[in-house]
């Protein structure tokens, strides 16, 4: 590695394209340049002594004029299927394009589809009919046709990435906590919550930076424990100084989710197809605001079928393919994951501690 390698980090407003910058900064060899699709997502960034470029990942003219004047990238943005799959295509195009050393891709481990048991990474891919796990799926053969050209591209497939910022595993899950409505079944949540911390995710990704030789290939990251998901709620309820869970019978708990389940399918559609109208009704009524809001917390209380698949799923993501090819080990278990999260939290004002 030269002795600042300029890595161009997509998705860099976002939660681990955020942590990725701020690792970096703090790491001897890597000189992260930042982009963002837009400067409103600079915020978290802005705080660092680091000079972010403004380039959409669906502009392929100026990635191109961007990856010209970096050594690698780490491509980490997220966004609907064009985004995942054509913003894919054009970093690597880019990439190729500009010479650049090193490309690595941040996939997920939702291309193994509803998968059970141990999955290591040569399990077949499966199409699941969800955008997300679906589009990752192209966007990893888009990898690896850039792969067979030339491109040294390394995907890396982590699991449940949690920690400091992160909305869908650490903020949701406390604030739904915070206001006494998690509201599954403790027998719901015996699946395996394979949890990783963020910084185990950075991690991994700088030493696919730093490895030759492992073109095209795809690896697991995840952490060194693998508890069920009630233990990972009840440990974040616990850190939080929450009262004890009181988890409903399972018979009320899923007759609930039978009763909104079209309801919610309803509003989403409508909300898809009318969005642009009823934002701006939001925006301009106030009633019609705290209705709406009303509206969105009933259906984040109540758990869907999705969350009784994930959280009632035995599976196990082993990362020995990480270890042996590029030295990969997590470091941070679930009581210290847990405890850095919830300090964030706190300090933050996410969660209100009680008096």
């Amino acid at each position: 590695m030269s002795a600042e390698r300029r890595t161009l980090v997509t998705g860099a407003g976002g939660f681990i394209g955020g942590r990725l910058v701020e690792v970096m900064l703090q790491t001897p060899g890597y000189d992260p340049v930042p982009s963002l699709r837009r400067w409103s997502s600079a915020a978290r960034i802005g705080r660092h002594p680091v000079e972010p470029v403004l380039c959409d990942i669906l502009d392929a003219a100026r990635l191109e004029e961007v990856a010209g004047t970096v050594d690698a990238i780490v491509h980490s943005a997220v966004g609907n299927r064009e985004v995942t799959v054509e913003g894919t295509r054009n970093v690597l195009e880019a990439a190729l394009r500009a010479g650049v050393g090193k490309v690595v891709h941040l996939s997920t481990v939702d291309v193994y589809g509803r998968a059970t048991g141990r999955v290591g990474e040569d399990r077949e891919l499966v199409v699941t009919d969800r955008e997300y796990g679906d589009s990752k799926i192209e966007a990893e053969r888009v990898c690896r046709e850039y792969a067979e050209r030339g491109l040294d591209v390394v995907i890396l497939r982590p699991t449940i990435v949690y920690g400091p910022f992160s909305e869908l595993w650490t903020v949701e899950p406390a604030q739904r906590l915070s206001e006494g409505s998690w509201l599954l079944p403790k027998e719901a949540c015996m699946g395996t919550c394979n949890l990783v911390h963020v910084d185990d995710l950075v991690r991994a990704v700088l030493l696919a930076l730093d490895t030759d030789g492992v073109s095209g290939r795809a690896y697991n990251v995840n952490g060194p424990d693998r508890p069920t998901w009630q233990a990972y709620v009840e440990a974040l309820n616990a850190a939080l100084d929450l009262p004890p869970l009181s988890p409903p019978p399972s018979t009320s708990a899923r007759a609930r989710t039978t009763v909104v389940e079209p309801f919610r399918k309803l509003v989403k559609g409508v909300y898809f197809r009318f969005e642009d109208p009823i934002m701006s009704i939001y925006k301009g009524s106030r009633p019609a605001r705290l209705a709406m809001k009303w509206l969105q917390g009933l259906l984040q209380r109540v758990p869907s079928p999705a969350e009784y698949d994930l959280y009632g799923r035995v599976v196990d993501f082993p990362t020995e393919r990480a270890r042996s090819d590029l030295g990969y080990e997590p470091r941070i278990g679930m009581t210290d994951g847990v405890a850095s999260s919830v300090e964030w939290l706190l300090h933050e004002g996410v969660v209100v501690p009680r008096e």
